[in-house]
């Protein structure tokens, strides 16, 4: 499949989101970081650059560091069976959207509480008495990158581990990503829930540790120039001149995710991976690259 650019974005579910990067890559292997109208990107924002982009006709690749969706339990259903309306991944952001209580910059805070969701996650303190052996609380997904070696992705719904709040930043994705569909309508793809036809632009979901590890064999972050270039070299890419000798680790996964992504996309083996189904791709989702 043939893009006009590769975009890698570095997410949060924090609020005000201070910690959201944008990188792209155009079809020659230049990767350069997008920076902010101001001095941080709002959640907002991304969604109406990617939009602009492909109303401008340019047939974008974007990856976003985030859950595109919760766990499925085959005869349960999402969330232990208290949404058994809720049968499929947009069907999902429905509902993460309605329980955000309208809050700003698509911060979904106020989902976390809401009496269908908050008993599936683990807030705070030692391991919940319904975790059990955590395996109903990791997408297919998840459990395919641990087996393979690409890493091991935290739970969506293990908000105790502090470092690592993949749950919210998720939500709040979720609602960006729904407000992305609306920007775009046909002119987008949400991969791998819908394969992209020709001429479309296409949304997945990446994991920057992935791209790290091909690139340097290991999944220390990237903040300085001299280790991106040698981590760009690795995919036939180089940098632009644009940025600063030091750098926070939000920007460095941005930039190896967009390198990542121009690679990755010309192998017919990612867009079809190995234990991916239908009903897991419209209702779980997949990382791109995983099992490829």
């Amino acid at each position: 499949m043939e893009f006009d650019l590769f975009v890698g974005i570095d997410w949060t579910g924090a609020q005000p989101a201070r910690a959201v990067a944008v990188a792209a890559c155009d079809p020659s292997g230049l990767v350069s970081p997008v920076w902010p109208r101001d001095r941080f990107w709002q959640r907002r924002e991304v969604a109406d650059w990617i939009a602009a982009q492909v109303h401008a006709g340019r047939r974008v690749l974007a990856g976003f560091d985030f859950g595109f969706a919760m766990p499925w339990v085959d005869g349960v259903g999402y969330l232990d069976g208290r949404v058994p309306d809720v049968t499929d991944m947009f069907a999902l952001w429905d509902l993460i959207d309605q329980a955000s209580n309208h809050a700003e910059d698509d911060f979904a805070g106020a989902a976390v509480h809401d009496p269908r969701l908050l008993p599936s996650f683990w807030v705070n303190g030692p391991t919940p008495a319904h975790w059990g052996d955590g395996s109903t609380k990791r997408r297919r997904v998840e459990v395919v990158a641990a087996e393979t070696g690409a890493g091991t992705p935290v739970s969506l719904f293990k908000l105790a581990a502090a470092s690592k709040q993949v749950g919210k930043a998720s939500l709040a994705g979720m609602r960006t990503l729904r407000r992305l569909r609306t920007l775009t309508g046909d002119r987008l793809a949400v991969w791998p829930v819908q394969q992209p036809a020709p001429g479309q632009s296409v949304v997945m979901e990446i994991y920057p540790t992935l791209f790290r590890k091909q690139a340097l064999g290991g999944v220390r972050k990237i903040t300085g120039r001299a280790a991106i270039v040698g981590a760009l070299a690795h995919f036939g890419c180089t940098l632009s001149p644009d940025l600063p000798e030091q750098f926070d680790d939000h920007i460095g996964d941005a930039i190896i995710t967009a390198a990542g992504l121009s690679r990755l996309g010309e192998r017919a083996s990612a867009w079809n991976p190995a234990g991916m189904t239908r009903d897991i791709a419209r209702r779980e989702g997949w990382i791109f690259g995983v099992g490829a």
